[in-house]
């Protein structure tokens, strides 16, 4: 019986490896790690340029930490539409390499000129996605990264990456810090109205600071909703450049104050005599026109003198 001790102990220890090495998933099979369609953090991207169904590109640039849009004209750029797209593009997953060294792309949906992304960065260089028809599931489209390969990602993602020149477009000519606001004056064609701060002006939240309307006195929600009122005005149609408006006639002026100092911000809202229902608003230190349907900017400026008609 002594002889068979050491055996058992052997078995034991060796009993109890197995059931360690069970605990710790030593006999299951790892997943792989999702490969990532870019491995690149956002400084490492100095440029990228996007190409939509309709054959049209959007390209922007970096440098030195501000971007700028180069295709198809210099607009105004939306920072936060930016900052998702270079999230997103840092985020897509690719699935399973479906063909590598692919000859025809075609059988795939992909184009040589639609629904494309170039990316450049700082080491000089360029990598490029074209992306396809959906796989038979559904979820999913193909791309042909480089290429190299054709893989897939999936479809819900596209959503988020292939923007034109209307989303990274800063389409909001008004703008300004209402806690620093002092006071709003608005001569129009048809109505005027002067909002003024007579407490803490430019000191917190407007709906926290008195407030007259044409000198009357005035909840500071009303200053608060005529503000919002005015910076959530939108232009419906391509910027243009506030030197190609042809012969325009004055609609109005909005002079805005900001601070104890009152330094002013004044925007210039003009029409054109081939297009009444668009208001053309150029910011201050700005070269580009912004259009405004005119039922919004009506609406706007009569707003404010219905306001400063209720208070007296």
């Amino acid at each position: 019986m002594r002889k068979w001790i050491p055996t058992v102990l052997l078995l034991v220890v060796l009993g109890a490896g197995i059931i360690y090495a069970k605990s710790q998933n030593f006999f299951r099979e790892q997943t792989p790690a999702a490969r990532q369609l870019v491995q690149l953090t956002q400084g490492d991207i100095t440029s990228f340029a996007i190409t939509g169904k309709d054959g049209k590109s959007v390209e922007l640039n970096q440098r030195d930490g501000k971007w700028s849009m180069t295709k198809p004209r210099a607009y105004p750029l939306n920072q936060y539409t930016i900052d998702n797209w270079l999230s997103a593009i840092q985020n897509v997953k690719l699935g399973d390499v479906v063909e590598s060294s692919p000859i025809n792309v075609a059988k795939y949906g992909i184009s040589a000129t639609h629904d494309q992304i170039e990316i450049k960065t700082k080491n000089g260089d360029v990598r490029t996605f074209a992306f396809g028809e959906a796989l038979p599931s559904g979820d999913a489209v193909y791309v042909l990264s480089d290429q190299k390969e054709i893989a897939s990602v999936p479809i819900d993602t596209l959503s988020g990456l292939l923007l034109g020149v209307d989303d990274f477009t800063d389409t909001t000519p008004f703008d300004w810090d209402d806690t620093k606001l002092s006071g709003i004056e608005w001569e129009g064609q048809k109505a005027s109205w002067m909002l003024r701060s007579s407490g803490n002006s430019g000191t917190g939240d407007t709906a926290s600071s008195s407030w007259t309307l044409n000198g009357k006195a005035v909840a500071g929600d009303t200053a608060t909703s005529l503000s919002q009122q005015i910076k959530n005005l939108a232009s419906n149609q391509a910027l243009r450049k506030a030197s190609e408006l042809n012969k325009p006639v004055h609609r109005f002026t909005l002079s805005v104050s900001l601070g104890k100092d009152d330094s002013q911000q004044v925007y210039q809202g003009w029409t054109l005599t081939d297009d009444p229902n668009t208001v053309w608003v150029v910011p201050p230190q700005s070269n580009w026109a912004y259009g405004l349907a005119a039922s919004d900017v009506n609406h706007a400026e009569q707003s404010g003198h219905d306001q400063a008609k209720a208070s007296k």
